[in-house]
């Protein structure tokens, strides 16, 4: 019978006295501890940190968290929609007036005064604005300010209390107020033209305003009923006279592809970094349990139970984790809280960069979360070595090599006693351990290359080549009268150093409905956005009714771009019948994959002047870019291109909506400070291809850095695998290489068959990355394209051909380093040593 020597306190002392004689063992686990922990720990908190950044700035943009609203609603109409199970709460505006200044009608600006109730600033402005002083007002006197609307005002020095006079229309009565300045916020938005006053409840009841007569209400939708919601209150809400629902869901709402696709990248990358420090740590570990193993053995010997010797084992893991994940905690966290804030910062750029925060989400279940991972980590993978411990009889463990070699049959001496046939036996004698080195070599690399194919399908060039057309681009967001004047195009062409300016026009127009040309479109919509065909059904009845539901806006083109389209573009269409009007356009993503047999004509109507005409179609799939996004127009009515000419035959009223510029290039510098004026005197949105150019490449910066500082780190997290594994294999052979030279074989044939061993593990690593890694590279490539429209996938050539030499040169040159420096001693004295 066997009595277990239960000693607690002699089991710890043994624990912790082999912990000091293993240092170098020691530095290797903690290194692979931290690694792990430090990247499982700083990827998801930089991902988690980004996402909540990003939804809060389309948010901003926005302007409100309100998902639908209605304009002048009944006391009848709120109880009803307040009774349906579709609202997380209900807000509303009331619209009292907007200052009247001469400034502001010259810089085509506008300050907007109106009360909103303290559920709607709460609850739906509060968290699309920032930097929130002071108080929304109380009193009939006070009034709270954006910062837009005190700088128009000419007093962004305002401070909370101070007077500011406001010269105003009051439900059409010109008034000049006297407020004190409660309180001070900034708004977003894509062109900041417009600032906001808010007043009290009771200078709303002072001056006689009402929610059903001069007011909207605001409808904040539950997630799961957004998609119900507009047949709900369709068939639930009775409209009065020109009531409509108008729906402003959430930019993120509609970006689930582009979502889906980082979310696939980010498991990835994640899977790699947890695979490969589980074989890290699993190989520091299997290593010491190894060279330890006569330890292990004399223990059993003199009286340790294997539960005993596991437990020594697997304290020694659980104490070095209790060093090493700690510290890669503080690092995850270190580079969180400096990479968030630069890499929000260079991201983005124009209304988005001020839009977008740059806080770090700090949630310690991240943390939390990545040290028990790590824990588990090191529990899974010293599991196997402290078996082999505790398993082990005190003969074999004086016996023991690491290696699990199997006899084989026919081993002809002359064939396998040549250097390079030995070589390829001695990798794949041990299977387990060498299919432990390929996966961390290939893991680390494909890691690293799979990041560098993501950042070359971003880089500068694909996006400008892709968004930015032209060397300056100047946009009337809404092609509102007024703010791009022919005056302001004229100032612009007379501007030295400019070489070309081409127009685009705007109008709003009517389509008839058609079989061949509209009904596909819509189709195709209400496909695309899971709607019933019953729902476009409803919508088409609806028109017939309501011919303005089928109004769109029709761009016009001018000759000189026109021409530029045609060139640039890889489908042929009659540029000489477009320009006379005789044909027109229609973008191919409106159709999907069968744009191609969408023909007929499509007759177009001004209802104000009675004046239509009737084009033939062209779908056409517009790689070039330079025709612009029309503006909003109900789902599935497509926006129509036609030249400039046979619009103002339609409409003579068009505004001008966009202007392209192309300049010389050594005017740029000056000509951008111009134009970068002229357009904020306008209330414009002005871009600029060099500012674009120079703010990308921040960004690509920032993420080159991060993107390729977690793949080099998982490249080190690979090599250092494999000079592990060779270090085991060095060791765990040393009486079987000494035995070999004993009988006659050279240090040099050791060395050469070495080099061997290293030159397969290089070789067969690189065939995997020439096969399998090419196909993880160009799915990365594809997924990439589903978060950038402007991605071009590419192969990373010099990576690989960069990182192939590096694997070749460690792989070959390690073992032989390693058998060098644990050969020093003579041939006997290495055999007595070991025996």
């Amino acid at each position: 019978m066997k009595f277990e020597n239960n000693n607690k306190e002699v089991i710890k002392r043994i624990t912790n006295r082999s912990l000091k004689t293993n240092k170098i063992r020691n530095i290797f686990a903690i290194l692979a501890i931290v690694l792990t922990t430090f990247m499982i720990s700083s990827v998801f908190s930089i991902g988690i940190s980004y996402v909540e950044n990003y939804k809060t700035m389309n948010l901003r943009i926005q302007g409100t968290t309100a998902s639908v609203a209605l304009g002048k609603p009944t006391v009848t109409q709120i109880n009803k929609i307040k009774d349906l199970d579709l609202v997380t709460y209900i807000g509303y505006e009331i619209s009292v007036g907007k200052v009247e200044l001469h400034s502001l009608t010259k810089s085509r600006t506008k300050i907007i005064i109106k009360h909103s109730s303290i559920d709607n600033f709460e609850k739906q402005t509060k968290p699309a604005i920032s930097n929130i002083k002071g108080k929304y007002p109380t009193e009939e006197n006070e009034v709270m300010a954006s910062r837009k609307a005190l700088e128009f005002l000419g007093k962004s020095d305002s401070k909370i209390g101070d007077k500011i006079e406001v010269p105003t229309q009051i439900d059409g009565k010109a008034v000049n107020k006297e407020f004190i300045l409660s309180g001070i916020y900034t708004t977003y938005g894509i062109v900041q033209d417009t600032g906001y006053l808010l007043v009290s409840e009771k200078f709303i009841k002072e001056n006689k305003l009402s929610l059903e007569k001069d007011g909207k209400l605001l409808i904040t939708l539950k997630e799961s009923s957004k998609d119900a919601a507009p047949e709900i209150l369709k068939k639930d809400i009775t409209l009065i006279g020109n009531q409509k629902f108008s729906y402003n869901y959430d930019i993120t709402y509609s970006l689930s592809n582009t979502v889906i696709a980082t979310a696939v990248i980010a498991i990835i990358i994640v899977l790699f970094i947890v695979l490969s420090g589980y074989l890290l740590i699993y190989n520091v570990l299997y290593i010491a349990v190894n060279k330890d193993i006569n330890f292990y053995g004399l223990l059993k010997t003199i009286g340790s139970s294997p539960k005993q010797i596991k437990k020594i084992v697997k304290g020694q893991a659980l104490r070095l984790s209790l060093m090493g994940i700690p510290i890669g905690l503080i690092l995850g966290a270190i580079v969180s809280f400096g990479i968030v804030p630069l890499a929000m910062g260079t991201l983005f750029s124009g209304a988005h960069a001020g839009a977008m925060p740059t806080d770090v989400s700090f949630n310690p279940f991240i943390f939390l979360a990545s040290a028990l991972f790590s824990l588990l980590t090191v529990i899974l993978s010293c599991r196997k070595p402290a078996k082999i411990a505790s398993n082990i009889s005190p003969v074999e463990a004086l016996r023991y090599t690491g290696a699990n070699i199997k006899k084989k049959k026919d081993r002809n001496t002359t064939n396998g006693g040549k250097l390079y046939k030995m070589a390829w036996y001695n990798v794949f004698r041990e299977k387990k351990r060498a299919i432990i080195v390929f996966l961390s070599l290939f893991m680390g690399i494909i890691t690293f290359l799979s990041v560098s194919t993501f950042l070359c399908s971003l880089k500068v060039e694909n996006y400008i080549d892709h968004y930015v057309k032209s060397d300056f681009t100047i946009q009337n967001i809404k092609a509102a009268k007024g703010k791009i004047d022919d005056a302001f195009i004229e100032k612009i062409k007379s501007i030295e150093g400019i070489n070309t300016v081409y127009t685009i026009k705007a109008s709003s127009l009517q389509l008839e409905m058609n079989n061949d040309v509209l009904l596909p479109t819509l189709n195709e919509a209400y496909r695309r956005l899971g709607q019933s065909q019953s729902q476009l059904k409803e919508f088409l009845e609806a028109a017939k009714k309501d011919t303005s539901l089928l109004s769109t806006s029709i761009i016009g083109i001018d000759d000189k771009l026109i021409e530029r389209i045609h060139k640039e573009a890889k489908e042929e269409f009659d540029v000489e019948a477009f320009k006379r009007g005789e044909i027109i356009l229609i973008d191919s993503s409106s159709y999907g994959d069968k744009y191609k047999d969408i023909k007929g004509d499509l007759t177009i109507k001004n209802t104000k002047t009675r004046k239509e005409g009737i084009y033939p179609v062209q779908v056409f799939k517009d790689n070039t870019r330079l025709l612009p996004q029309g503006l909003p127009a109900r789902i599935g009515i497509p926006t129509i291109y036609m030249s400039t000419s046979a619009l103002e035959k339609l409409n003579q009223e068009t505004n001008n909506y966009y202007i392209y510029i192309d300049v010389e290039k050594k005017y740029d510098p000056k000509i951008n400070m111009e134009l970068k004026k002229m357009s904020s005197n306008r209330g414009v949105l002005f871009e600029s291809k060099s500012e674009k150019t120079e703010e990308f490449n921040k960004s690509q910066i920032v993420m080159n850095v991060f993107g390729e500082g977690i793949s080099i780190i998982l490249i080190l997290i690979g090599i250092l695998n494999f000079i592990n594994v060779m270090i085991t294999g060095v060791n765990v052979r040393l009486k079987e290489l000494a035995i070999m030279e004993s009988i006659g074989m050279t240090k040099n044939q050791i060395k050469k068959m070495l080099t061997f061993e290293g030159f397969y593990y290089a070789g067969i690593t690189t065939i995997l990355i020439l096969t399998a890694g090419m196909a993880v590279i160009y799915g990365v490539g594809t997924l990439t394209r589903e978060i950038a429209d402007y991605a071009v996938f590419t192969v990373p050539v010099i990576e690989i051909t960069s990182v192939i030499i590096v694997i070749f040169i460690v792989c070959l040159i390690t073992p032989v380093i390693l058998f060098t420096n644990a050969t020093k001693k003579s041939v006997t004295d290495r055999i007595r040593g070991i025996e």
